[in-house]
Parts: structure tokens; sequence; C-alpha cells
């Protein structure tokens, strides 16, 4: 999920959000000022309104944030990295570099969020409750216990077992511990998923068939589970194809290396009509790696700087190009490429020597080689 506007980083973990949080924040509090707060709590002015909604809604998004840094911080906690945090329409993101490795940690990382909500709930609904107590304005003490309430219900939700849901983690985790598949648990967690998706998206057209607008809601949501369930078993079915496989088995070998310091005129005049990839690894003068540059990158130069603009400039630092050795399994590569916009990672010895690339065709070509194999292991 793209970060429109970065926030910093919390736990040295990269923290953002999405532009379309801007539309449901202002959504969110148009609806509690408007309507539910005067409602339960009538007698107050409509700048109290709009002030207590504005303050809820702030809080509520840091709850998000909370639930998501409860994945983040311990997916670390158990080997496993997290590139960013992205709040967005549908809540928060956190973007784990690889999978867990035992169900146990599957486990705890996708309960950690929920027991966040659980637990800020809590505490907000006792807030409210000794506000009661101690006299405290209603309309104080009422926006508090509704945080809590809101809380319980993003926990409640996130519990439902259906992937990519927080419940759906875990029924993976659980069906993964029981049958020591992880593929299989995937595939399974994801359909359920998908069923969820299907229901969310009845109800919400059935909402709509009788004259209730906010039916739109729940379908675009479901809408959004069936593509994401979808891609999830997709992605599983990919790992189970290609299990057995090494890095090694499928990569491009001796990959034509660019120098850094060429304009894209001459990149095109020297390289572009003698070679067919459509990726180069770039080095410098001294022929140490320094990042990968492909044709897409250079398409999106406009015509009047291919004179100056040089590859080094263009090409994606070698820090955020994924690096690979020979004996590493396939399928794990796949899950650390996952999110990279190039789509390619280079793969190296134990002293850094270039030996070869694996670029969205291999993977297409090892795919093939597993469906004509019928998936059987290969013999290294």
């Amino acid at each position: 999920m793209h970060q429109s506007i970065k926030l910093g980083r919390i736990a040295g973990i990269p923290v953002g959000i999405n532009w379309s949080v801007l539309v449901i924040f202002w959504l969110l509090m148009w609806g509690l000022a408007a309507s539910l707060l005067p409602a339960d709590y009538p007698g107050y002015s409509r700048a109290d309104y709009w002030i207590a909604a504005a303050v809820a809604s702030i809080i509520f998004f840091a709850s998000l944030l909370a639930h998501e840094l409860g994945h983040s911080i311990l997916a670390k906690r158990n080997g496993v990295g997290v590139s960013e945090i992205t709040l967005w329409l549908f809540g928060g993101v956190s973007e784990l570099e690889k999978e867990a490795l035992t169900p146990g940690a599957d486990f705890r990382i996708a309960a950690a969020g929920p027991m966040i909500s659980i637990l800020l709930g809590a505490v907000f609904v006792l807030m409210g409750f000794i506000f009661k107590l101690l006299s405290v304005p209603e309309l104080i003490a009422g926006t508090t216990s509704w945080l809590g309430w809101i809380n319980f219900l993003l926990a409640g939700f996130n519990l439902v077992p259906a992937a990519p849901l927080d419940g759906g983690r875990i029924l993976r985790a659980a069906l993964w511990r029981h049958n020591g598949n992880r593929t299989k648990a995937t595939i399974t967690a994801a359909r359920a998923g998908r069923a969820f998706g299907y229901i969310l998206i009845g109800l919400g057209i059935l909402e709509f068939a009788f004259g209730d607008l906010s039916g739109l809601w729940p379908a675009f949501l479901g809408w959004f589970l069936l593509v994401a369930a979808r891609s999830e078993e997709s992605a599983a079915l990919l790992r189970g194809a290609l299990t057995g496989y090494k890095v090694k088995d499928l990569m491009s070998v001796n990959p034509t290396v660019v120098p850094a310091s060429i304009t894209v005129d001459e990149f095109t005049n020297t390289y572009l009509l003698s070679h067919r990839f459509s990726s180069y690894p770039v080095a410098d003068a001294t022929g140490q790696l320094t990042g990968l540059v492909t044709l897409d990158r250079i398409r999106h130069v406009p015509r009047h700087q291919h004179a100056y603009v040089t590859l080094g400039e263009l090409a994606n630092p070698i820090n955020k190009v994924p690096l690979a050795h020979p004996q590493e399994s396939l399928p794990d590569l796949l899950e650390r490429m996952a999110g990279h916009r190039d789509g390619r990672a280079l793969v190296i010895d134990h002293t850094g020597r270039l030996l070869g690339i694996i670029s969205p065709s291999d993977i297409s070509r090892a795919v093939q080689i597993a469906s004509l194999r019928g998936n059987a292991p290969v013999q290294h």
C-alpha cells in the first residue's frame, strides 16, 4: 500500500498514511459530529460536537496504528522484518518482509493486533465509566466509551477466521500446526476469506436494494476482501508449485552489467539494440554493483533528458534490490521480492560476486516447468 504522507518511524518501522485515510477521517468525523453525538448527547453546541468528533477520530486512527504496531513489533521479535506500516481506507497494513517460519510465530504475529485493540477497548470503556462517576461532562464520557466499543468492534471484525483478516492468519496458523503444510493452510484460510467477502457483498447489495445507501460500504469492503483473498490463494498455489526449487535452478546467468556513468542515449545506442534484456545490473567505475535499472524506469525519462540522465541516477539503489544466494529456496525469495517495484532479484555468491538475475520471465518459466513435472521434487 503506497504511503502518500510519511509520518516518521516508530520502533524503527517507517509509518505513513495513504491519501484515502483523509476521506475516511472526514466521513468519520462528520458522522460523529452531525449525527451520532448530537443524537446520544443532546444539549451541546455545534462546536462542542465537532471538537469531540475531531479528537475521537484522531484517537481512533491512533488506535489503528497501535493495532498495526502490535503485529509489527511481534513480527520483529519473531525474526520477521517489517518494511513499513501504512494506514489507509480499510484500516492499516503492516508490510512484512517474509512469512513467519513457524505456526507459533504466525499465530503470535496475527493475534497481537486484535489483542491490542481489545486492551484499548477495555481501557476506554473503563475511562468512560470513571468519567461518569466523576460527573465529567456527558459528551466527553460518552465519546470516550464510544472509542472503547469501536476498538472492540475492530478486534471482533479482524478476528473473523477469513484471510486476509487477522482471524484468517490465526486459522492458517492452527491448520499449519495441525497438518504441517503451510501452503494448504494458507489456501484454506484464503478460501474462507473469499466466502466471507461474498457474504459481505451480498449483505451490502441487499441493504442497498432496500434503500439503505450505507450498504455500499460492506459491499465495497467485501469486494476488497475477495480480491485480497484471491491474491493470497494464488500466491500460495505458486509457492506450492515452486517448492523444492532453488534460485540457481531458474536464474538467468551472467547478466549484462552496464556502467552507472553512461547516459540513457549512450545506453540505447550501445546496449539496447544488441541485448534483449529488460533489466540490467548497474556498476560503478570500480565494478562495484550500485543498483538495477529496468527498461520500464528508462521509459519514464522524458526524451529531452536522455542526453544527460545517467543510468546510475535511474537505477534502483542496490540496498533496495532483493539479493539472493544460489542455494536459497525460490519460494522464500519470491516472498522477499513481493512489493518491490522492479520485480527482480540479483543473485550473488558469498563474496558478493554477481552470478545471475531472477526476473518475471524466469518465474513464469519455473511455473511452466513445475506444471510439466507435475510438481515433482527437483533432484539436487
